[in-house]
């Protein structure tokens, strides 16, 4: 799969990120929106479902009409100079094909809802596909704060199984924004020149090489990288997982030495948990240089060389 470097590319201004509050237009973007907000929208909006399996919604249940995507959809397996690669984003009519079974038309808003009561394999998971859906050209597209539990806390209708048998849409991805994505060659000449900072967002165990995925052919971390596990972007009231304020992924960043105007690039394991650190500083907290290493420490250690790198 071609693409343009991160480091390449300049990045435009960053998308607003604040949540909607009920009444709010629905012209207005915003990366983040509310349960209040779909209800008085929801006639006017696509809302799909996405985590890592259904299974994530047996507590929450699911909004009425929506459709389930699996991580699975989201992260399939390349052939790159390395060796083959899991979990890399499909190409793009792959991954065209993923929202037209999804119903998901090419004009219209679209609403990524996670169950909304944990953070790993669900509310990572809905950042994948909204980082995956801007890679390839959907701008109007923003995930719901809290998921399906906030929507139900609110009051809204939901069903035991999402929906099945709906009919296709007409998506197709448009041209790549390569702004937002970080390949290992990006990496590399970041290692080099120090030109953005590499945040790391696997948990500290992890970090620091006491456990490592089976996956990962070393353990440790990157050169120069800062430990920033995504779950500091999650916080749960009443047993509802919302994403952190604007302000408080400011504050993140800002605590771990990373400027306002410092390009990032986020990395973990897969490309998985990283998506969620990317869409909250990008995202949320208004990031303008942000891209997400897709490949991340999988096709990085599939180099023997490069796995060598790694700072246990």
């Amino acid at each position: 799969m071609a693409q343009t470097s991160f480091l390449s590319t300049l990045r435009g201004a960053a998308v607003a990120a604040l949540a909607l509050a009920p009444g709010v237009a629905l012209a207005a973007p915003a990366a983040l929106v509310s349960a209040d907000w779909l209800m008085a929208n929801r006639d006017d909006v696509h809302v799909v479902e996405t985590a890592k399996s259904a299974e994530a919604f047996d507590e929450s249940g699911h909004i009425v009409g929506a459709p389930f995507i699996p991580y699975a959809r989201l992260a399939v397996e390349h052939d790159t100079p390395a060796g083959p690669v899991r979990y890399l984003l499909p190409d793009p009519d792959d991954f065209s094909e993923v929202m037209r079974e999804a119903g998901v038309n090419s004009d219209e808003r679209v609403v990524i809802t996670p169950s909304g009561t944990s953070v790993n394999g669900d509310m990572t998971v809905a950042a994948r596909l909204y980082w995956a859906l801007r890679y390839y050209g959907h701008e109007d597209v923003a995930v719901l704060d809290g998921g399906v539990a906030a929507w139900r806390d609110a009051g809204g209708e939901t069903s035991t199984a999402p929906a099945e048998g709906i009919d296709a849409g007409d998506f197709t991805a448009r041209a790549a924004r390569p702004e937002i994505h970080a390949s290992a060659e990006d990496v590399e000449a970041i290692l080099e020149d120090r030109s953005a900072t590499l945040t790391d967002n696997r948990p500290l165990e992890q970090f620091i090489g006491l456990f490592t995925k089976d996956y990962v052919q070393a353990s440790g971390h990157l050169p120069g990288a800062v430990p920033v596990p995504f779950t500091l972007f999650s916080v749960a009231r009443d047993g509802v997982h919302y994403w952190r304020s604007p302000d408080e992924v400011r504050q993140v960043l800002a605590a771990m030495g990373i400027g306002e105007d410092e390009p990032v690039v986020t990395y973990c394991n897969s490309g998985h948990v990283s998506a969620m650190a990317w869409f909250a500083i990008s995202e949320v907290g208004g990031h303008a240089d942000a891209a997400l290493y897709d490949g991340s420490l999988h096709e990085w250690t599939q180099s023997r060389e490069r796995a060598e790198r790694l700072i246990p």
